[in-house]
């Protein structure tokens, strides 16, 4: 599984926009049998290295101050055993962003609004601490901005006279 991962997630979807690329390069624009899924594989698989780096850049549990302790009592106070993060985002992850390529794609743009309702009434029980709220926010944003980005350059690489016009 160590191997599959990158593969999946960015040697994959980099050959599939590379190629996506240079077929826009070359004819104008590229044709939408091939862009649309091309690029709707790519953002779907793809978002999972990025979602994660989002993550990384907003972690600031390192900044926050811990508990504090009272000099005057004898116990010290301790904090709250925090949940581990939520699971199953790598393949709910690439199922939204598939969808929200899709709505986008096709014009249904109130799709996005049914995967992020069913997204957060499936997750609403699980959620057991603000750690794992802001998680399921971030992720979430990040996700469809990153679907949002792809749809756009499939519409972008397909539209007449392509975006290499001179």
């Amino acid at each position: 599984m160590s191997v599959l991962r990158p593969l999946t997630t960015v040697v994959l979807p980099t050959a599939l926009v590379l190629v996506t690329a240079v077929l826009t390069w070359v004819t104008g624009a590229a044709p939408r049998p091939w862009a649309y899924p091309a690029l709707l594989v790519a953002g779907a698989l793809s978002g999972d290295p990025v979602v994660r780096a989002v993550f990384s850049f907003a972690d600031v549990s390192h900044e926050r101050p811990g508990p504090a302790t009272d000099p005057w009592s004898e116990s010290e106070a301790t904090a709250d055993p925090v949940d581990p993060p939520l699971r199953g985002g790598l393949v709910i992850g690439a199922l939204e962003r598939a969808a929200a390529i899709v709505s986008l794609l096709t014009g249904m743009v109130a799709g996005i609004g049914v995967v992020v309702a069913v997204k957060g009434l499936a997750r609403y029980g699980e959620f057991t601490n603000a750690q794992q709220r802001e998680q399921f926010i971030i992720g979430t944003l990040a996700s469809l901005l990153w679907a949002a980005l792809f749809a756009g350059a499939a519409l972008w690489c397909t539209t007449p006279p392509g975006p290499f016009a001179a």
